[in-house]
């Protein structure tokens, strides 16, 4: 089965440009000239200095929104990961401890007093939704395994350890969290805005001892801000939500003028500004390139962020491919360099077409191939909201 994907510009500041692409053609120019010489027969020589030229030419459509299926949902949903086959504890040097969370958590855990949520020592966690509600789970000891408002506290818990002082295993413990923010408690206020996966751990290979938490709602809003822990110095393993990034495009919601006056404004008059324009902290921040909430965006967002420094080309693969289709969405990428060899140019090196760029100005992203427009001519077609597009992309490692 095909998996239908639109080809996808990529700005600066990290949104994507979905495009309605016709045809595709991808060029390369070797510059191997060949030369005959003076009585040799016909014989041709030639040098290759590896200097080839690339050159992407894209033809497709521009129509309303409602005139065309290509509004496909780009949004991607924010993960954190809790490992608790291990604490987050690092040496001098920066490296992670592989102590035992359960035998550290056992040191204080029989100090506990049954039921209670008082106790300073107690582990609590917070969560932090896309809409912002931050939810608080403490890590107690009792022989409910998880629940909401034990004892008419109003609060969300994990049992850590029974009542009688034996420890959970970080198995049991990673179960009880999935099982508490998958539940319908609290009218399912956990489940409205998180999912929970118990997962082998990546660092012990433990089965089921990790939790991925997924956002319900996709956005950025979330990202690098929590798992946070309160009240306990040995934590396990956290990884922050990441990979979020907005439901809306640079095309959502426009018809086909708003769509052209868009590319045409950016494609005469955009500043890349240099490797340095946007920090990842800026793609972080939280970003609206229709102008809504612009108090949210740095200057240099404003300045260089739509920029179109790159693009996504889905292929379908049979690479690799576990999940039972016979093919699988990877983007192309561009192996550039002197360290590139047999391996790191096969096509099993790339990237999940729905991967998140985590940094356009990186110039060793494989999720995307990056380059510049160098042009693109629109035609409306018969006086109907109906653009032509031909665009030439140029692939190039470092735009100064």
């Amino acid at each position: 089965m095909a998996v239908n994907i639109p080809i996808r510009l990529v700005r600066k500041g990290g949104d994507l440009i979905p495009l309605d692409v016709t045809t595709l053609t991808l060029d390369v120019d070797r510059g191997v000239n060949p030369h005959t010489t003076p009585l040799g027969g016909g014989k041709r020589w030639a040098f290759d200095f590896n200097m080839a030229k690339a050159v992407i030419l894209l033809e497709g459509i521009i129509a309303d929104d409602e005139l065309t299926s290509q509004t496909t949902d780009l949004g991607q949903k924010s993960t954190a990961t809790l490992d608790f086959s291990r604490t987050s504890a690092v040496n001098n040097n920066g490296n992670l401890l592989l102590d035992s969370l359960v035998s550290q958590w056992e040191i204080t855990a029989n100090d506990l007093t049954n039921n209670d949520f008082d106790n300073y020592k107690i582990p609590r966690m917070n969560l932090k939704s896309e809409s912002n509600d931050v939810v608080e789970i403490y890590f107690i000891k009792s022989d409910t395994t998880y629940g909401y408002d034990l004892g008419s506290s109003g609060k969300y818990h994990v049992s850590i350890v029974e009542a009688g002082g034996t420890m959970r295993t970080a198995a049991e413990i990673a179960g009880y969290l999935t099982d508490l923010i998958n539940s319908s408690l609290n009218s399912s206020y956990l489940s409205n805005r998180f999912t929970a996966l118990r997962v082998n751990s990546n660092i012990t290979n433990n089965t089921n001892e990790a939790v991925d938490i997924t956002q319900v709602t996709a956005g950025n809003n979330s990202n690098g801000v929590t798992p946070s822990w309160v009240g306990y110095s040995t934590t396990p393993h956290t990884t922050l939500f990441t990979g979020g990034e907005p439901s809306s495009s640079a095309f959502t919601s426009m018809s086909a003028g708003d769509k052209v006056m868009l590319l045409y404004g950016t494609l005469n008059n955009s500043n890349d500004g240099g490797i340095t324009a946007i920090s990842k902290g800026h793609l972080k921040s939280k970003r609206d390139t229709l102008g809504h909430g612009l108090a949210g965006i740095s200057q240099q967002d404003l300045k260089y962020g739509d920029y179109i420094i790159g693009i996504q080309i889905p292929f379908n693969s049979t690479i690799d491919n576990d999940a039972g289709d016979k093919y699988i969405a990877k983007n192309f990428f561009m192996p550039t360099g002197g360290m590139e060899n047999v391996v790191t140019k096969h096509p099993r090196q790339a990237q999940l077409a729905s991967s998140v760029i985590s940094n356009p100005n990186d110039n060793d992203e494989t999720t995307f191939i990056k380059g510049a427009v160098t042009k693109a001519t629109f035609v409306q077609i018969g006086g109907e909201p109906i653009y032509q597009f031909n665009i030439q992309f140029v692939p190039v490692d470092s735009i100064l």
